[in-house]
C-alpha cells in the first residue's frame, strides 16, 4: 500500500518539544506491521521535505525497519500545488493531510476525487458549507474518510464518556474546559498562517468534537469573547485568547460548556499544551488534568516539564516501539485503508469523524461570527 503525507510541520516530523512528531512514528510502526509498502512526502519547501526524510530514516534505523521514502518537491521550490503532482505521480492508496486549517477544503477535495482514502487533521474546515460539500462528495465512495480527532481515543476521555453513559454524573449541568499553548506556536511554528486561525478554531475544536462524541447533545447557541494585544504587536493579527459559551441540548435537557483557549502561554511552561476538563452533573463531578498525567521531570539539560506518555511515546519493553492514542489513531487509519479492499466495513460508523465534523465546524463558525460582532449571541441551526 502507498501512503502519501501532504504537509511537513511539527505534527509530522516533530519539534524541539516533540523530537519525533506523531505522523512519522506512526508510519514506522505501520511499516513494521506490514501495512505500508511505500511512503511519499510532499511539502511546500525543500527544507521541510528533507527534514521529513532525515527523521524517517533516523527512526527506521533505530527501530530496525526498512524505509525508502520519496519526496515530491524536486521540480519546484515553495510550490503550493506540488501535492497535485504528487497525487498524480504517486497514486496513493491512502493520504494524510497535515496542512494549515484554511487549506484543508481544496486539498481534501482533490484527494477525494483521486479515489484515495483520506485522514485530515482537525478542523476539516472552518466553514460549514465546505464541510457539507466534502460530505456530499464522499457519498457512495467506498473509502475511509476521517478527521484526526485523536482525543476520542484518550483513555481519560473514554472513562469520562463511560461515566456519562452510565449516568454516574446524573443530568449534566455544565463543563469548563481550559486549553492553551505556548507563544512559540503562533509566533514561530504557525507564523505564516496563524492570522487565518485562532486558539479556539485550532484548539477548542477538539473539545467541541469531544463533547458531542461523549454526550450526543447538539450545540444550539454560542457567544464568544476575545482579547487581542500581544500577538498583534508581533505582527500576527489574531486573538491572544478566546472564551466561548456553548449551549447544548438533547430533547428537553440542556447544559452549558465554557471553553477558554489562548495562544500566549509562557514559553517556559512545563508542557507545550495546558489542558483541563471539568464536567459537573447533579449527581457527580469528573475532573481531568490532561497536562498533568502524574509524570514530571527536571534535569541539568531540561527545565521542569510534564510528560504525557499516553499520546505519542517511545517505549522500551523487550524492544523500542512507538505507542499512544495519537499513534494508535493514525495506525488504525492506515490499517483500515489497507484492509478496505477486502473487508466490508460499516463505513458510516468508521467515517463518523468526517460526517460529524459538521458539528464542530458550525460551532467554530458561530464563535468566529460572535467575535466579529461584539460577542453577539449566535444561534446554530
Amino acid at each position: 500500500m502507498k501512503l502519501l503525507i501532504i504537509g511537513g510541520g511539527m505534527y509530522v516530523k516533530g519539534s524541539q518539544f516533540n523530537e519525533n512528531g506523531t505522523i512519522i512514528p506512526s508510519i514506522i510502526e505501520s511499516i513494521k506491521e506490514k501495512n505500508i509498502d511505500q511512503v511519499g512526502f510532499v511539502t511546500t519547501s525543500n527544507k521541510s521535505a528533507d527534514e521529513c526524510i532525515k527523521i524517517s530514516k533516523k527512526l527506521s534505523r533505530f527501530l530496525k525497519v526498512k524505509i525508502n521514502p520519496k519526496t515530491f518537491l524536486k521540480f519546484k521550490s515553495n510550490s503550493k500545488v506540488s501535492y497535485k503532482k504528487a497525487i498524480k505521480e504517486f497514486k496513493p492508496d491512502a493520504t494524510i493531510v497535515v496542512t494549515p486549517d484554511h487549506t484543508h477544503y481544496k486539498i481534501c477535495k482533490d484527494v477525494i476525487l483521486s479515489n484515495s482514502n483520506l485522514l485530515v487533521v482537525k478542523p476539516l474546515s472552518n466553514k460549514a458549507k465546505e464541510v457539507k460539500k466534502l460530505v456530499n462528495l464522499i457519498k457512495n465512495r467506498r473509502k475511509i474518510y476521517q478527521v484526526e480527532f485523536h482525543k476520542r481515543l484518550d483513555e481519560a476521555n473514554l472513562t469520562l464518556k463511560k461515566f456519562i453513559f452510565e449516568k454516574k454524573l446524573g443530568d449534566l449541568k455544565y463543563c469548563v474546559i481550559e486549553y492553551s499553548q505556548k507563544k512559540i506556536i503562533p509566533e514561530t511554528f504557525f507564523k505564516n498562517w496563524a492570522d487565518k486561525s485562532n486558539s479556539f478554531q485550532y484548539l477548542g475544536v477538539h473539545y467541541i468534537d469531544l463533547i458531542y462524541f461523549m454526550t450526543k447533545f447538539k450545540p444550539v447557541r454560542v457567544w464568544a469573547w476575545g482579547q487581542k494585544g500581544y500577538l498583534k504587536k508581533k505582527g500576527i493579527n489574531t486573538w491572544d485568547a478566546v472564551q466561548a459559551t456553548v449551549e447544548w441540548r438533547s430533547k428537553s435537557k440542556k447544559f452549558f460548556s465554557y471553553i477558554i483557549t489562548n495562544w500566549i502561554d509562557p514559553n517556559n511552561s512545563s508542557a507545550t499544551s495546558d489542558q483541563k476538563i471539568n464536567f459537573v452533573g447533579d449527581k457527580g463531578r469528573f475532573y481531568s488534568d490532561q497536562k498533568n498525567r502524574g509524570i514530571f521531570t527536571v534535569s541539568d539539560q531540561n527545565n521542569f516539564s510534564h510528560l504525557n506518555p499516553y499520546f505519542t511515546n517511545l517505549n522500551l519493553s523487550e524492544r523500542y516501539f512507538f505507542d499512544g492514542y495519537g499513534v494508535k489513531n493514525i495506525k488504525n487509519f492506515i490499517k483500515n485503508s489497507k484492509e478496505n479492499k477486502n473487508i466490508n466495513f460499516n463505513l458510516k460508523t468508521l467515517n463518523s469523524t468526517f460526517y460529524e465534523s459538521i458539528i464542530s465546524t458550525k460551532v467554530i463558525e458561530a464563535v468566529n461570527k460572535s467575535l466579529k460582532n461584539k460577542s453577539k449571541v449566535i444561534d446554530i441551526k
